[in-house]
């Protein structure tokens, strides 16, 4: 019962760690860049491009920051734990579809199936929380109905 839940968070945490491999390069370049850039430039145009490196390198690192804490969410979940009621580190499986409440990740291809990987305080996780197999409830107008909590 649990591989299931646990090959969705393996995936998870796979694509992360691509995520943060991709920002790391980013960075490496930029910093790569700004060395090269001290080294070759004076006036305006070398503090404006500096700058601007600067300001990336900034979002960059917000964004590793931010995957880095998601991936820390992801590791928190507990795969022996049993789920009676969709809460935090469920895998969701609905007449709408597949999800698993963790992190704000998308939508994930497993073969012809898609799981979304949805936040625990998105508004459709929201309506699912407390909610048990073979109930239902209404979201933007449509009904969906747990046929399976992992």
């Amino acid at each position: 019962m649990f591989d299931r839940k646990k090959f969705v968070l393996r995936s998870c945490i796979l694509e992360l760690d691509g995520k943060i491999a991709s920002l790391n390069a980013l960075l490496s370049d930029i910093l790569a860049s700004m060395e090269n850039e001290t080294k070759s430039s004076v006036g305006d145009k070398h503090e404006t491009a500096r700058a601007r490196m600067q300001f990336e390198q900034g979002k960059l690192e917000k964004q590793l920051s931010e995957i880095k804490q998601q991936e820390t969410e992801l590791r928190r979940i507990d795969l022996s734990n049993v789920h009676s009621h969709v809460a935090f580190g469920s895998l969701v499986e609905t007449n709408r579809g597949n999800f698993f409440i963790a992190i704000p990740l998308g939508k994930l291809a497993f073969g012809k199936d898609f799981i979304q990987v949805i936040s625990a305080l998105s508004p459709l996780a929201i309506c699912m929380k407390g909610k048990s197999a073979e109930q239902s409830f209404l979201f933007n107008g449509m009904e969906y109905r747990i046929e399976e909590i992992l």
